[in-house]
């Protein structure tokens, strides 16, 4: 049997757990449970050396907490918001440092598990495939990023349209109007991107942007502009290459501004199919590099960050400011082409 939620951590860590969302992937995430058994049988684990878990929100930080302090590796199953919401413990406890982070990508996006490559193994290959190539694979060290002192960004923050469209899938999914699976999610999206794309940013919302080698801050304003993106990864808005050569060990922040819609919408819909579009579409963008972005005068704007909704947090506190925290250990699939064969 699977060790039971709360079972107390032993004196020798795990080899590896999981964090299963069981809603994610329209109910995938209960399917994976199961599934597991058979899986880690198969590759010689003893049921003492792994645990799995489904998450329960009454205590999902302590569920957490216990994974990440008793196991070497953790692998969060589910989608951005469960990753992220494991990054988020990770960053802020003083945990084991040496605790390998893993994602089997059931979400929408799947932004992080692209830009590692795993979402592509899963995807192609199934389960089985990509629990192998994760017990084996590398580690790669990647940023995290304090938000205000209380939010983790793993993937990116964004301002205006695509965050308004976000909150109102956010807002739909919470009064349980989107019926259950992915299809029914994208559907959502469309409608709302469509109901959305009017939207700019208003009022003194602007950037400042720290640049780093001695250079003075620089503040863009961002009043009149549709959306704005600021990443830490290669993939945005399910694998658009916003961009390309982004790298999430740099510590290094890339931002950019879109002033018009079709600007947005040929960049995210053409980079998923040619990557290198991104370089050409470079030339009609305000791109920026920083080492931290203060967002001030947003407290009326949507914003996101890394798929979950903080529209709300931003109109409490009317700024956010996004600063280098820790680099963590994070299994890293992008060599992994052979095991596609």
């Amino acid at each position: 049997m699977l060790s039971p939620p709360g079972a107390p951590a032993t004196a020798t860590r795990l080899s590896i757990a999981f964090l299963i969302n069981p809603i994610s992937g329209g109910g995938v995430g209960k399917r994976v449970f199961h599934q597991l058994p058979e899986i880690m049988d198969s590759f010689g684990f003893e049921r003492g050396e792994w645990k799995a878990e489904l998450t329960e929100a009454s205590r999902l930080e302590q569920q957490t907490d216990s994974l990440l302090a008793s196991a070497r590796k953790v692998i969060a199953v589910g989608g951005d918001g469960t990753i992220g919401f494991v990054l988020n413990r990770l960053r802020q406890q003083e945990l084991r440092r040496d605790t390998e982070i893993g994602l089997i990508p059931l979400g929408t996006g799947n932004d992080l598990g692209r830009a590692l490559g795993i979402f592509r193994i899963y995807n192609e290959r199934g389960l089985l495939a990509c629990v192998k190539r994760l017990l084996r694979a590398n580690c790669a060290r990647f940023d995290l990023w304090d938000l205000n002192g209380k939010l983790t960004m793993a993937s990116y923050v964004s301002l205006g349209m695509d965050a308004a469209v976000l909150h109102d899938f956010d807002v739909a999914r919470k009064a349980g109007k989107i019926p259950t699976g992915s299809l029914f999610n994208k559907l959502f999206y469309v409608k709302a991107f469509t109901s959305r794309s009017a939207h700019r940013i208003s009022g003194k919302c602007s950037l400042v942007i720290d640049v780093g080698k001695g250079k003075e801050r620089e503040r863009i304003d961002l009043d009149g502009n549709l959306c704005c993106v600021i990443g830490n990864i290669n993939s945005y808005a399910a694998g658009a290459r916003v961009f390309p050569t982004a790298r999430f060990d740099d510590r290094t922040l890339e931002v950019a501004v879109f002033d018009r819609l079709w600007k947005f919408s040929l960049l995210v819909g053409v980079t998923r199919l040619v990557p290198r579009f991104a370089k050409f579409m470079g030339r009609y963008l305000r791109l920026y590099r920083a080492r931290s972005v203060e967002i001030t005068g947003g407290a009326g704007e949507f914003c996101q960050v890394d798929g979950e909704d903080i529209t709300g947090f931003l109109q409490e506190t009317g700024r956010l400011v996004i600063r280098p925290s820790r680099q963590v250990l994070l299994l890293d699939l992008r060599r992994a082409f052979f095991s596609l064969f």
